[in-house]
């Protein structure tokens, strides 16, 4: 057996033993949730490590691994702003995330998909150093928008601003719904970003 399976293992029985300690002195589930992934292992080849002072796109129909990313995100206790159409997501409800819906229904507390300058001061004040941001309703935004190169300043105005705070920057995207434009510029924008394909 190698050294570095040796390590491995002792360290994996070092957090099951630290799981068993902090649920016996009451600590927060959430904290015991992480311990819990890191003693099952970060084994798998593909697993997504994510870097600070990057920007990523997600290529996807729909939002599911997006919201499975940041939901892992906020397990960890990360500072995260997530702004989606997704009001059913059980995101909102970790202290560390400020969730703003995207969407016309004002009973929900978000922001109306047209009111960019708005949306673009929310995460301006709320954004802190090495958090992340994440967006996965654009095609909402640029179907409502009378200017694509709007939506392109908007998205520049955030991406500079993480980036300034050494933070990360997720856009979940559905290609299908946006043109060949808004899809060519945004890539160009974001030239630097990691792609990740999961269709």
């Amino acid at each position: 057996m190698s050294d570095n399976k040796v390590y491995k293992e002792g360290y994996k029985d070092g957090l099951k033993f630290a799981i068993d300690v902090a649920r016996s002195y009451g600590i927060s589930e959430e904290f015991i949730k992480k311990l819990e992934r890191e003693s099952q292992g970060d084994n798998d080849e593909t697993a997504i490590k994510l870097v600070y002072g990057e920007t990523y796109l997600v290529y996807e129909k729909r939002n599911t691994k997006g919201m499975e990313i940041v939901s892992g995100i906020a397990e960890q206790g990360v500072p995260l702003i997530v702004m989606s159409r997704d009001t059913k997501s059980n995101i909102a409800s970790f202290k560390n995330v400020k969730f703003a819906p995207i969407t016309y229904e004002e009973s929900l507390g978000g922001f109306n998909p047209a009111q960019l300058s708005q949306i673009q001061e929310f995460v301006i004040n709320n954004f802190t150093e090495r958090g992340v941001l994440y967006i996965d309703c654009l095609d909402y935004i640029f179907s409502t928008s009378n200017s694509v190169q709007n939506v392109i300043r908007f998205l520049t105005v955030l991406k500079d601003k993480v980036l300034d705070r050494n933070g990360i920057f997720i856009l979940s995207l559905n290609k299908n719904t946006m043109g060949k434009a808004e899809l060519s510029l945004i890539e160009k924008e974001f030239k630097n970003t990691i792609k990740i394909r999961t269709d």
